[in-house]
C-alpha cells in the first residue's frame, strides 16, 4: 500500500488514513442520527465499536480464506494488513453477527440501532475506498489509470462514488422509514446491487459465470428483500432484535 505522507519517522499509509477518516465521518453521522432519534450516544458508540472490531476481523478472515493456499504457504502474511487484503462482505458478515449478539445481550433493537448507523456506514465506506489500490480490468476509457504499463479501470473511485450515492439516498430516506430496520435493509440491498455490477470491472475469483462476490451479493439481495417484505407485511415483530 502506498505511503500518503510521513510524520517524522512514521509512514502514514493511504489505506489506513482514509479508513480512519471514514470511521470518524461515519461515527459523526451516526451520533447525529442517535441524537435525532433520542438514542443514548454511549449506546451507539458501544454498538459501533463492536461491529467495527468484528467487521475488521471478519473482513480479514474471509480474505484469507478466499486465498487459503497462499496463506498456508505464507502464514506470516496473514498479519500483514498494510499489504492490503480486506473483504467488505466479510466485514458485513462479522459486523452483522456481532451486532445481533450485542443487541440481544443488551436487550435493545438491533434494527433500530442499525438504522442509525447505516447512513454513516455508507459514507465511511465511500471515504475508505479512496485509500484502496483496487485497479480493475484493462480498459480503454479516458479516465483509465495506468498500472504497470496497462490502463485499468479505477475501481476504487467507482466504488467511492457509488457508496456516496447510497449515502445520499439513505440520508434522504432516514425520516421516512415505516419500520425499524428499513434503512439498514435498504443499505444492504443497495450495496449488494452496486457490488454485483462493479464486479464486472474487477479481476475476481470466479465460480462459474459469476465471481464469489456476485454470488454473495445475489444472496444478500434476495435476503434483504425477503426480510423487508416480511417485516412490512407484519409477519415479523415490529421491534425485532
Amino acid at each position: 500500500m502506498g505511503v500518503l505522507f510521513r510524520i517524522g519517522p512514521f509512514n502514514i499509509y493511504k489505506l489506513g488514513f482514509f479508513t480512519a477518516l471514514g470511521l470518524l465521518a461515519g461515527l459523526y453521522i451516526a451520533m447525529r442520527e442517535a441524537r435525532r432519534k433520542g438514542i443514548k450516544e454511549d449506546e451507539i458508540i458501544n454498538f459501533v465499536q463492536v461491529i467495527v472490531i468484528a467487521g475488521f476481523v471478519g473482513a480479514r478472515l474471509l480474505f484469507v480464506l478466499l486465498d487459503l493456499p497462499y496463506y498456508i504457504k505464507n502464514p506470516s502474511m496473514i498479519w500483514h494488513i498494510s499489504e492490503g487484503g480486506l473483504s467488505f462482505h466479510g466485514a458485513v458478515l462479522g459486523g452483522l453477527l456481532a451486532g445481533i449478539i450485542y443487541a440481544r445481550y443488551k436487550k435493545v433493537s438491533f434494527f433500530k440501532l442499525s438504522d442509525v448507523v447505516s447512513p454513516g456506514l455508507a459514507l465511511g465506506y465511500s471515504i475508505g475506498r479512496i485509500g484502496c489500490d483496487i485497479y480493475g480490468k484493462a480498459a480503454k476509457v479516458p479516465w483509465a489509470v495506468t498500472v504497470d504499463g496497462i490502463p485499468r479501470h479505477p475501481v476504487q473511485f467507482y466504488s467511492a462514488l457509488s457508496a456516496l450515492i447510497i449515502f445520499y439516498i439513505l440520508w434522504k430516506r432516514r425520516k421516512m422509514i415505516r419500520y425499524d430496520g428499513e434503512l439498514f435493509l435498504n443499505f444492504m440491498l443497495l450495496y449488494s446491487v452496486y457490488r454485483f455490477f462493479i464486479e464486472f470491472f474487477r479481476e475476481s475469483i470466479m465460480i462459474g459465470p459469476l465471481s464469489i462476490a456476485q454470488w454473495v451479493s445475489l444472496i444478500l439481495i434476495l435476503g434483504s428483500s425477503l426480510v423487508s417484505h416480511f417485516i412490512s407485511a407484519g409477519k415479523l415483530t415490529k421491534n425485532a432484535s
